[in-house]
């Protein structure tokens, strides 16, 4: 993968066909998921996207009880919008004419949320699993169970994706 700053607000992403491949299955996952009702998801999936305010200052239940359904108002309205982003870039590569590369171009905060899309894959990969840092820092010949192998090299492909377009704007000369 590789990540250049066109304008001081546009980007282009290059995916070889193996890593176009790769973030089209993790996006077409992403998807679905994003379309999945909360209330159905595992616990830790469902915390994930409601969030929880653990404030001290915050004494009255029914204020808590509020702010508490605001956050998950939000966070539902995030998961559309990320739903809308993800549609669109499955869209895009299915109109793609040329996908060894696929060339995409895109603003910053188009970019900034690509990112988001991508970690929040990550994220939810790891809590399915219950993928602890310790896992993370293993050697993935060591972990017998394949499916969580697998899932710990996914996390790690799209951590080293993120660096990749976080990389020009950290390590700027």
């Amino acid at each position: 993968m590789t990540c250049e700053q066109i304008d001081p607000d546009r980007w282009r992403l290059g995916f070889s066909e193996p890593e176009a491949g790769f973030i089209i299955n993790v996006l077409a996952w992403l998807g679905k998921h994003y379309r999945e009702d909360v209330s159905r998801m595992p616990p830790a999936l469902r915390a994930y996207w409601q969030g929880t305010i653990t404030r001290d200052k915050i004494a009255d239940k029914e204020d808590l009880k509020e702010l508490q359904e605001v956050l998950a108002e939000a966070r539902a309205e995030l998961r559309a919008e990320r739903l809308a982003l993800v549609e669109n870039w499955l869209r895009d590569f299915e109109l793609a004419e040329e996908r060894d590369p696929w060339k995409v171009e895109l603003s910053s905060a188009d970019r900034d949320e690509f990112i988001s899309v991508l970690n929040d894959r990550r994220m939810l990969l790891a809590l399915e699993m219950g993928i602890t840092e310790q896992d993370m820092e293993a050697d993935p010949n060591e972990i017998p169970n394949e499916t969580r192998r697998v899932g710990i090299l996914e996390i790690d492909v799209l951590g080293h994706f993120i660096l990749v377009m976080l990389g020009p704007q950290i390590y700027r000369p």
